[in-house]
């Protein structure tokens, strides 16, 4: 399924692409052409930055602190949210996994539009191609190398899935401590009274991860060492995550 729809995105992109060069063929020529193909191109990238600042943007609307990453040429980025607050955790998650969706659609709107013009504003279309391509795949709720994509974690968040319960309660210990809350002040359960969900998940990394910060504090040398070296075993088989 993952396969199918990247083919779909990538077709429809070249797709898109194709009608601009022939428009600008028609209008300018060889040399026209040349240039509306290298832009097209060097957008990529810019497109995945584009993404990235929807998240970001939209993060610190509504209470998160949303930092790039990881940033990659042609390969995906990604954005790490910490919540600034323990309050309306679900909706600040999900106005925040959206606004990269949404900055991808108003490039591939406004690219399409400029497809529809002449002259200049013709060349200004090669925003269109890449920003529908990352649209196209995070708009599918789907699981890809790099993680879920936008629309897997919006989904997720409105079901209340047990992956969602997991990564809200780490949102909501992380939101208490940003509020002053000391972490070994926590109620235990917080942190162990949760559905289980599988290990490669991030948010069970981001879990471990806690607990064992939270044994830390609390001065019980022996639980933080066992579930320090259990993150690290997850680390090391999983990476980090996104």
């Amino acid at each position: 399924m993952r396969a199918l729809f990247t083919a779909v995105a990538a077709a429809l992109s070249i797709a898109l692409a194709a009608a601009g060069c022939l428009l600008c063929y028609k209008e300018g020529g060889a040399w026209e052409l040349a240039g509306y193909i290298v832009l097209c191109f060097a957008f990529f990238p810019v497109a995945s930055l584009i993404h990235e600042s929807g998240h970001i943007l939209c993060g610190r609307a509504c209470g998160m602190r949303v930092k790039l990453s990881k940033s990659g040429l042609f390969g995906p980025s990604a954005c790490t949210v910490v919540p600034k607050s323990s309050k309306k955790i679900r909706r600040s998650f999900i106005v925040t996994a959206a606004g990269g969706l949404a900055a991808n659609f108003l490039f591939a709107l406004l690219g399409g539009m400029a497809l529809l013009g002449g002259g200049v504003v013709l060349m200004l279309s090669f925003v269109a191609p890449s920003s529908l391509y990352l649209f196209i795949l995070n708009a599918v709720p789907a699981n890809y190398a790099g993680g879920g994509t936008d629309a897997l974690l919006i989904s997720r968040a409105a079901k209340n899935t047990a992956e969602w319960q997991v990564l809200e309660r780490v949102l909501t210990v992380q939101g208490m401590l940003a509020e002053g809350v000391r972490l070994d002040g926590i109620d235990g359960a917080m942190l162990f009274d949760v559905p289980q969900i599988m290990e490669d998940e991030p948010a069970f990394i981001m879990l471990v991860s806690l607990r064992a910060d939270y044994f830390k504090a609390k001065g019980d040398e022996k639980n933080a060492a066992k579930w320090q070296e259990r993150l690290n075993g997850l680390l090391a088989e999983y990476g980090c995550g996104n």
